[in-house]
């Protein structure tokens, strides 16, 4: 069972419905056509080059006590070649890293860092990303994870776990012990200290791995009785400053990732999280990372019918206004969550299918959820590829040297357009599963070249080095 936070989609599904399926063209009226957005940021390597970053979050099994995932190498291996995916959300968690106030579990870092070896063998980034539901598991017993019990304080207030699990976020207790972490009831300012001297250790730890690309602050924050307005821009924004400000004391380069909070931007609300600096020398490198669960698809939902319109409206809110505040808040912006349908809802090909082309068309990487295998994963019980692995195996650009104006795939051919960019060394290099491609591009013949890596399924371009934008068509 997934174990992540979707009140938001619930309750603001709720609230939207009618006037979503009412019309999503009145709710969001076109831009003039002089308006076009300027292009977002993009997260790059250490050659320059833009990462698109394909991959899958690993996993619900990390949830639970030993705070470890399912995997084996062989796992790796198998969705690095069946898969081509290039990154990984990797979770990991407060309770196994501090087990008591002050004191890490360098042991627990010793067995991440073994199975972060087998990404890197991969040639795939890692993204850790501190994982949290419900608080954590001793804020309602039987559910939830993440923070430590020491962490945990819900002044004996009363906790039923809930069905569906994620209204157990109401549960008195749980809404006690996020008031407490975010010190909205002005009794407990240590935990948010604890938490980020916390961070400080686990980037100390992973700032010189070469497959680790960054950090995934907190995942899908949850204000307690403090929610919107109220919680991302008085109480969230600060809470990453000091997490920032403290990861660049030990790591001056990975990249770290911030979240808006759950409720209402995991459905394409508007966030109010605010401005944050990077003290870094150079170019900052944060990243707005927000999770896209539509109300109605998730939790064993459907995309067709009457939830089919409601969630195409929430395609188009999520779409205008994530990259909205991206760009307000100058970062790239990667999907770290999205899925959450199993293989056999229906619609979920399509639902699949659709937000697959968003991610292309704003030219932005994403997180599958999960590798976990079942029916909303990308292997079945058996260890046999669903449906969802066939859709999530699509050509993409894994890495641009340059800046991204195009990516399409048509089911056939892949088109990858992209402007030169100073200070970028290496070829723009294609995920593409077939057996010796065809590839053809706009530079002027003899002028560019190319290398197929059959093994890995990669194919190297190098462009003309005198044309200031580049198109390549990639086809079996």
């Amino acid at each position: 069972m997934r174990a992540r936070n979707a009140l938001g989609r619930i309750t603001l599904t709720t609230v939207l419905a009618s006037a979503l399926a009412a019309g999503a063209a009145t709710a969001l009226p076109a831009r003039p056509a002089h308006a076009a957005p300027e292009p977002l940021r993009t997260i790059v390597d250490d050659r320059g080059r833009t990462l698109i970053l394909h991959g899958l979050n690993t996993a619900s099994s990390a949830k639970g006590p030993s705070g470890l995932p399912w995997i084996q190498r062989e796992d790796v291996v198998r969705e690095a070649r069946e898969l081509g995916t290039n990154s990984v959300r990797y979770l990991i968690q407060w309770k196994n890293i501090e087990p008591e106030p002050g004191r890490y579990d360098d042991a627990y870092l010793d067995d991440v860092a073994e199975r972060v070896a087998w990404y890197r063998e991969q040639g795939m980034h890692v993204i850790l990303d501190m994982h949290q539901d419900i608080y954590g598991p001793a804020a309602c017993e039987g559910s939830g994870n993440g923070a430590p019990a020491w962490a945990t304080h819900t002044d004996g207030l009363p906790c039923t776990p809930q069905t569906p699990w994620v209204l157990t976020y109401v549960q008195p207790a749980v809404i006690r012990a996020y008031d407490h972490f975010w010190n909205n009831t002005g009794k407990h300012p240590e935990l948010v200290q604890r938490f980020t001297a916390m961070w400080r250790h686990v980037a100390e730890r992973f700032a010189d791995d070469p497959a680790v690309l960054g950090y995934d602050l907190y995942n899908e924050p949850f204000g307690g009785t403090r929610q919107f307005g109220f919680f991302e821009g008085p109480v969230l924004t600060p809470f990453y400053q000091g997490i920032v400000n403290a990861v660049r004391e030990v790591d001056r380069d990975n990249w770290i990732f911030v979240e808006p909070q759950a409720l209402g931007p995991n459905e394409g609300a508007e966030t109010s999280l605010g401005t944050i600096r990077d003290p870094r020398p150079g170019a900052p490198r944060l990243v707005f990372a927000p999770h896209f669960y539509p109300g109605g698809v998730d939790i064993g939902g459907s995309y067709d019918g009457f939830t089919e319109l409601l969630v195409k409206a929430q395609f188009l809110l999520w779409k205008r206004n994530m990259p909205a505040a991206a760009r307000r808040l100058g970062m790239p912006m990667w999907l770290g969550e999205v899925g959450g349908m199993p293989a056999s809802a229906p619609g979920a090909d399509r639902f699949t299918e659709e937000w697959l082309r968003m991610a292309d068309e704003l030219g932005i990487g994403w997180a599958y959820w999960s590798n976990d295998p079942g029916g909303g994963g990308v292997i079945d019980g058996d260890g046999k590829p669903t449906p969802f692995a066939r859709l999530l195996a699509r050509p993409y650009p894994r890495a641009v040297a340059g800046t991204p104006t195009e990516i399409s795939y048509d089911g056939t051919s892949l088109t990858v357009g992209w402007r030169a960019r100073s200070g970028t060394s290496g070829p723009t290099e294609i995920w593409f599963p077939a057996d010796s491609p065809v590839v053809t591009s706009t530079d002027p013949r003899g002028t560019w070249k190319y290398r197929w890596d059959a093994e890995r399924n990669v194919l190297s371009v190098w462009a003309d080095p005198n044309s200031p934008t580049h198109t390549v068509t990639v086809k079996p």
